[in-house]
């Protein structure tokens, strides 16, 4: 796993060699194909994806959208504090080759999904932010259709309001 520092990904983001989502129109998200394409490491560096660490957060100041294999939660915090997104998702080999070097394939597979032993980290919206949790689940549905947010927050108050009238009632 290629670790990667947020102080590099701002020093890229300052130098213009790596779009930040303010400076992109479409506010795209920030995948390891770009990191590769603005220099921060070569394709063939990342054999089983990269991990975002947190040496430098005191510098980041650009909001950023990124897609990594692997996140800790202090570079988490940092990015989601001026107002980014991290989403943790799974590569396997193929994914890999597929994501960083597109053209080499007539159709683009379809992603793999983890196996059982990494299930639970690509679940965990709380601590890791993955991709096939619930919250990251709806976020990208939000983007896609954003005429049900309204339907899904007010579902999701009444849900809390549910789950705290049945705790109040247990107490009692």
């Amino acid at each position: 796993m290629l670790a990667i520092n947020l102080g590099t990904i701002q020093d890229y983001v300052d130098m213009g060699r790596l779009l930040s989502t303010s400076t992109s129109s479409d506010g795209a998200v920030i995948t390891l194909k770009d990191l590769c394409d603005a220099g921060i490491c070569t394709h063939s560096s990342i054999k089983h994806g990269v991990k975002l660490l947190a040496k430098g957060k005191e510098r980041l100041t650009t909001p950023l959208q990124l897609e990594v294999s692997r996140a800790s939660t202090q570079a988490i915090e940092a990015v989601e504090a001026i107002g980014g997104q991290v989403t943790t998702v799974h590569y396997n080999r193929l994914a890999l080759r597929a994501l960083l070097k597109p053209d080499k394939f007539v159709q683009l597979p379809k992603f793999a999904r983890p196996p059982p032993k990494w299930q639970p980290y690509y679940t965990n919206w709380d601590e890791n932010r993955g991709y096939l949790s619930v919250q990251a689940q709806m976020r990208n549905l939000l983007k896609e259709r954003p005429e049900l947010e309204e339907a899904f927050t007010k579902a999701l108050e009444e849900r809390q309001s549910k789950l705290a009238a049945s705790s109040s009632n247990k107490e009692d």
